[in-house]
């Protein structure tokens, strides 16, 4: 069972909270963009996929140059829930 973390940031402005749920928005896709390669590669060759392998999908997706680069390469290694299930 994994858990999730939920936070309460007050004392920000409209523009603040718009941007910053912005940018919650776009690490949640590109997430799913790196999950979802890594499970279509172990559907169709039975193999778990690599990160080397994995981010050169991941980078060409939109959602990664829409964050900064150091939060698209750590969301964008993924694969740590899959595991479980291929291991």
């Amino acid at each position: 069972m994994y858990l999730t973390q939920s936070n309460q940031i007050k004392g920000l402005r409209q523009k603040e909270y718009e941007a910053l749920r912005e940018m919650c928005r776009y690490a949640k896709n590109l997430y799913n963009v790196g999950l979802y390669s890594i499970r279509q590669y172990f559907i169709a060759e039975g193999r778990f996929l690599r990160y080397e392998s994995n981010y050169q999908a991941v980078k060409e997706n939109e959602n990664y140059s829409l964050l900064q680069a150091g939060v698209s390469q750590q969301n964008s290694q993924s694969g740590g829930p899959f595991l479980p299930f291929v291991l």
